[in-house]
């Protein structure tokens, strides 16, 4: 018989552990209790309004349409916010901390990367778009964050909770947690290290002691395949397990099958204050200083991005959320017209009532007989379709992008058949665009910055070694060393999305224009410092050493006998060349004049003699002809 290793608790933690048992199933009923209650039906019409179910139906007819707007508009909406990779940066709170936060930066961003953050930032937009609230859990495996989309209906918090921002702020979240599914092996199969023996050991208890999962409260992809017709049924569950991960700020519990205690420690997210040596220069004289390292206080890895957020609810509302009465409007009015075509292209008889007992072998087919004498059949009339339902459907639709700030500069949808405006088109979308706008900035402050500030923290907590990070530039990958103790305290985290970014190279862009128009060939104005800020702004992801390039002038042509420049092939090949050509283009000859060579004759004016036309009265055809002719100069001869 094979030996059962996983360990069990004794007699003497037993009451502990039911007392802790049932404080947690007790938080955990409320927090589901109060999502079921309140936000559960309408989270679920919203996924069927996504996929194309229709959910509260006006107009019951044959028809059943469904006009997938609302899909438009959250994919729109997705790309526009989560299209490309978010730029991290952290700024110091105070003077005494490290400046330089390039190495931090850039380790983050090698986190994220290591994440395949692309497809997860997708759904966790995605689910802010469609419920208004997605979730981020961020935990520490192999050396390193570990960040996992969590469904929403699989997500609970305690109902008294208003924000996820910062755990000393008031409403910050007195417990929080998800819950998940999985089988026993993959539970045995986990192991940790034992901090006394340096042992490993398996990571979760009383595994043997399970009972079977007998309850009824779905998980979220139950729930969504049964929405969609692809469920498994319920023998697909018997040898899986329910597990309940239970936060506070002091403790981690996890419980299976909600009647047993599997995992109970403290919150691994929490740091105690530390003081570290640190050697410092100090007039030319190198010192051991000493340097405290500040708590780091138990929190929830828990990101949370909200949409549209009322200050005294945790979870907000979504875009579909508001137009989801519109969307089945819509579905409503295009399935009247639905029906009226078919009314209208499928035509209905009038028979005399004498011939009523042929009715059923008349048909309409080519070459069909009809054994009735003529004008006994004729066809009813009908009203031609009005174009009021594509008018309703227009403006319904209208209705919804405005209500979601996806107007048509975000869809792409042209305006070119539009009754409106270029200047009311250009005011509706600038506001469009503003709306669009703060949405993001909302998204950066708040569920991007607890991501990027949890990760901070972790950073923090487990990199307790000196790590070699990779440094991208312009001039190609370096690298430099995180050392830990360098970066202590808070740092406020800023994050830009590309949106926000693009919006903000933009009005740079404009701005940068007009200042164009009077500061090129202004005298006060540094001709070479301001090109090469029009060009940074003008061109931002340009490289410095392309700009450098741009910018350099070229080096002076060498002139030849005739005025021409001389290829640099022939000058290599002891081609001979005009005396002092190359002291006129450099400047040292004659003050910058050409004197009477080819070239400094072609730029004399018509005072001078022998120049280019003007207005000048011995400039004109006739007084030039009767000029005498001038020599060339013996200087200007070429050298035999």
């Amino acid at each position: 018989m094979k030996k059962n290793n996983t360990p069990k608790v004794n007699e003497s933690d037993k009451l502990a552990q039911e007392e802790l048992l049932a404080s947690v199933i007790k938080d955990f009923n409320q927090a589901r209790q109060y999502i079921k209650q309140t936000y559960q039906d309408t989270w679920s019409k919203c996924f069927k309004a996504y996929n194309g179910i229709r959910t509260d139906r006006g107009y019951d007819g044959v028809a059943d349409d469904f006009v997938p707007e609302v899909f438009s508009i959250v994919e729109a909406l997705k790309a526009n916010i989560s299209g490309t990779k978010p730029k991290f940066k952290y700024m110091p709170l105070k003077e005494s901390q490290e400046q330089d936060t390039d190495v931090l930066n850039a380790l983050v961003d090698y986190y994220w990367s290591c994440n395949n953050m692309t497809e997860k930032v997708l759904n966790w937009v995605g689910d802010m778009i469609i419920y208004g609230n997605g979730v981020f859990m961020v935990s520490w495996e192999n050396d390193k964050p570990l960040i996992q989309h969590i469904p929403l209906s699989d997500f609970f918090v305690g109902p008294t909770a208003t924000h996820m921002n910062k755990p000393e702020e008031p409403g910050y979240p007195r417990y929080a947690g998800y819950r998940f599914l999985t089988s026993i092996a993959q539970l045995k199969s986990e192991k940790k290290i034992d901090v006394d023996t340096g042992k490993t050991v398996p990571k979760y208890n009383n595994l043997d002691n399970l009972t079977s999962n007998s309850s009824s409260d779905e998980l979220d992809k139950d729930r969504k395949e049964q929405y969609i017709g692809t469920t498994l049924g319920k023998d697909a569950s018997k040898d899986q397990v329910e597990v309940i991960v239970y936060f506070t700020q002091y403790k981690k519990v996890m419980i299976a099958n909600r009647d047993t205690i599997i995992f109970n420690e403290k919150n691994p997210f929490q740091k105690s204050e530390e003081i570290i040596t640190k050697k410092v220069v100090i007039n030319g004289e190198t010192i051991d200083s000493k340097i405290t390292i500040p708590e780091i206080k138990g929190f929830l890895p828990f990101a949370i991005l909200r949409n549209y957020v009322d200050s005294n609810l945790f979870f907000a509302r979504g875009d579909v959320e508001v137009v989801l009465p519109t969307q089945e409007a819509l579905n409503d009015t295009s399935s009247q017209k639905r029906d009226n075509l078919a009314y209208a292209l499928n035509n209905m008889m009038q028979i005399d009532p004498r011939y009523k007992h042929l009715a059923p072998s008349i048909v309409s087919a080519p070459g069909a007989i009809i054994p009735i004498p003529k004008n006994a059949l004729n066809v009813l009339e009908k009203r031609e379709i009005s174009p009021a339902a594509d008018t309703e459907i227009a403006r319904l639709t209208q209705v919804m992008r405005t209500a979601t700030a996806a107007d048509a500069a975000v869809q792409g949808v042209s305006q070119k058949f539009s009754r409106t405006t270029a200047t009311e088109v250009q005011a509706q979308l600038n506001q469009a665009s503003m709306r669009f706008t703060t949405k993001v900035q909302n998204l950066e402050d708040e569920g991007f910055a607890q991501l990027s500030r949890i990760i901070y923290k972790m950073i923090q907590i487990f990199v307790d070694t000196t790590t070699a990070v990779r440094m991208i530039g312009n001039d190609g990958i370096t690298w430099k060393d995180y050392k830990p103790g360098v970066y202590y305290g808070e740092y406020e985290p800023r994050v830009v999305l590309e949106s926000t970014a693009n919006a903000e190279n933009a009005a740079l862009s404009q701005s940068m224009q007009v200042a164009a128009q009077f500061s090129m060939n202004n005298p006060l104005v540094n001709q070479q410092a301001f090109i090469r800020k029009m060009y940074e702004t003008l061109f931002p992801n340009m490289s410095k050493d392309d700009i450098n390039e741009l910018l350099t002038p070229p080096a002076p042509a060498v002139m030849g006998p005739d005025g021409q420049a001389i290829d640099p092939a022939l000058v290599q090949g002891n081609a001979q060349m005009t005396p002092g050509a190359v002291e006129s283009l450099s400047g040292m000859g004659q003050q910058g004049s050409f004197g009477n060579t080819a070239r400094g004759r072609a730029t004399q004016t018509g005072k001078q003699g022998g120049g280019g036309a003007d207005s000048s009265s011995n400039n004109i055809r006739r007084t030039r002809a009767a000029q005498p002719s001038t020599a060339l100069s013996a200087s200007s001869r070429p050298v035999k």
